[in-house]
């Protein structure tokens, strides 16, 4: 006995000098700091004195010290079962404190995610304000349940032991909670299945069964994550474990809800691009992959915000920061913004599309994929160029993939040995070729003797192909080359190229060499009259060649515009 009252008298003794070292209550209570500081150190072990603790539930004068000790312990167990873990070096330790945005003597501990606790100065004393003292039982409420705090006051007493700071009713109730959110998952999961089996059977579109198929796995661990959330507060863990645990589920709910968004974009694009496979151009096809990046990246975006806030920061200030650098982002961005909203006119004016042959500045090739920023075209000696959209929006691109006609302009030179018939039946002949040729354009072409080069007789060529791709547009030109090769091996005609012919007079000792034939005056008048008009040789539509009987005539073809002839 005489141990015992020993004992006490030394705990006495030592409660006493720690009492007499915190001051008197008006010194306890005369700054946010020191209010908040005592309020949370005589609830902690072992340091243990609910008297000086609710001391700082001063804000009603008409409360009993009973109900002030229990709205002390409630208001801590509700801020370590949330855990927001209080930094008293950063509470304003002014005793005149005035807050920027009410204009009083008031301080909030948690703006954003507790707005309902905050101290006010009443006399020289800073308490709990009455507008906290009334919502704290409200917080516990919703902080606890019911059920759990029942259980816990009729647990038997050895599930109260300790063990490496946890009693063992925390370590069963932290299995059976996750036990519990497995079994909800996975029977979760076996329901939206069964939902979309059923679907399957009785709809006849896939759009409501896909849907839900996207969704099963993220909302199942959605589900899960939901329901340790509910219930970890209830194992009454300590505050740093409490705000690991919150900041992880936090992340875990943002996860899942961002993993159910790009489930959804996935789904929204893949319905999309079906739509698109079914159009001509090609241009919304490649459309289709930057709008699935780009409403993964605002799904992010907004994800991330609403985490940030759910930490306790406020995004309006957030944003109001990116305003006001978003002066200088801009100006160092100029360029990306251009090269963005020229992919917009790309995609708008529809110059070309994937797969086109396109010709802009210094840039041949073939348009491979169309970004946000570039385009990427392929050239023909198999290199990729990437070409900023902005320079595009505001250069000339000549789309060859467009063109319905592949245009052949070639000017055939044959050797002055060439008599009038060859060279008629020449003509004609490529003509002919034309007409057989199911590649050619058969309303407009041009075939005509134009000319008297140094060395050779020239014949104008142009005439249009309708092909597919430049590979068809090589094998139709060669064959039609060949069949004019062809056609002149037929008829006796060579090709000249440039040559230089010396001919040596021969010699004469008397008379000199005659040259053509020897017309009198009368003659050559008469020839030059029979190439007149309504001559014997005129022939100002040219000769007439005899084919089974029938005359082989050429029919003039309509004039071709400027853009044709060119």
């Amino acid at each position: 006995m005489r141990r015992l009252i020993i004992i006490a008298a030394v705990s006495a003794v030592a409660t006493g000098l720690v009492v007499a070292q915190s001051g008197t209550t008006e010194q306890r209570l005369s700054t946010p700091q020191s209010a908040v500081d005592n309020f949370l150190k005589w609830q902690n072990v072992p340091t243990v004195d609910l008297d000086i603790a609710s001391e700082a539930m001063g804000g009603n004068p008409n409360l009993s010290i009973a109900r002030r000790r229990e709205l002390a312990q409630q208001l801590k167990a509700v801020l370590d079962a949330r855990g927001l873990l209080v930094y008293v070096d950063t509470i304003p330790s002014d005793s005149d404190y005035v807050d920027e945005t009410s204009g009083r003597n008031l301080y909030q501990l948690f703006p954003v995610r507790l707005p309902e606790v905050e101290l006010v100065k009443v006399g020289e004393r800073w308490v709990f304000s009455q507008r906290t003292l009334v919502v704290i039982p409200e917080l516990y409420d919703t902080t606890f349940s019911r059920a759990a705090q029942y259980l816990l006051r009729n647990l038997p007493a050895v599930f109260q032991t300790r063990l490496l700071g946890m009693a063992l009713w925390q370590y069963a109730g932290i299995f059976l909670v996750l036990l519990a959110a497995f079994i909800v998952r996975k029977s979760s999961e076996f329901f939206l299945n069964k939902i979309a089996q059923w679907l399957i059977k009785r709809t006849p579109p896939t759009w409501d069964e896909n849907l839900v198929l996207q969704s099963v796995k993220p909302v199942s661990f959605l589900v899960f994550t939901l329901i340790i959330r509910s219930v970890y507060a209830d194992l009454q863990l300590s505050v740093a474990m409490n705000a690991a645990i919150k900041f992880a589920l936090e992340v875990m709910i943002a996860a899942s809800l961002l993993w159910l968004a790009f489930k959804l974009v996935d789904f929204l694009c893949d319905h999309l691009r079906r739509i698109t496979a079914k159009t001509e151009t090609k241009l919304d096809d490649q459309l289709i992959p930057m709008l699935r990046k780009a409403m993964k990246v605002f799904a992010f975006t907004i994800g991330a915000l609403v985490l940030v806030q759910s930490f306790g920061y406020s995004i309006s200030s957030i944003l109001a920061g990116l305003g006001i650098g978003g002066v200088a982002v801009a100006l160092a961005a100029q360029d990306t913004i251009a090269n963005f909203f020229g992919s917009i006119m790309i995609f708008a004016d529809r110059p070309f599309q994937i797969g086109d042959w396109v010709v802009t500045d210094k840039v041949e090739g073939t348009v491979e994929e169309v970004g946000f920023r570039s385009t990427r075209i392929r050239t023909f000696y198999n290199s990729v160029v990437s070409v900023p959209n902005s320079k595009i929006a505001n250069s000339d691109v000549d789309n060859m993939g467009l063109r319905r006609y592949r245009r052949i302009k070639q000017v055939l030179g044959v050797t002055y040995s060439t008599t009038a018939a060859q060279m008629q039946a020449f003509v004609e002949g490529i003509r002919a070729i034309i007409q057989a040729n199911r590649y050619m354009r058969k309303d407009f072409y041009e075939i005509h003797f134009i000319g008297y080069g140094n060395s050779s007789l020239n014949i104008l060529v142009y005439c249009f192909l309708e092909v597919e791709d430049w590979s068809q547009e090589l094998r139709e030109k060669h064959n039609f080359f060949i069949e004019i090769l062809r056609l002149a091996e037929e008829l006796g005609v060579e090709f000249a190229f440039p040559t230089q012919t010396v001919h040596v007079d021969s010699l004469y000792r008397d008379t000199p060499r005659v040259i053509g034939k020897k017309r009198s005056d009368e003659e050559l008048a008469a020839t030059v009259a029979a190439f007149g008009p309504e001559g014997r040789l005129s022939r100002p539509d040219g000769p007439e060649l005899a084919l089974d009987g029938k005359r082989l005539d050429y029919t003039p073809h309509a004039t071709p515009t400027r853009g044709e002839a060119e």
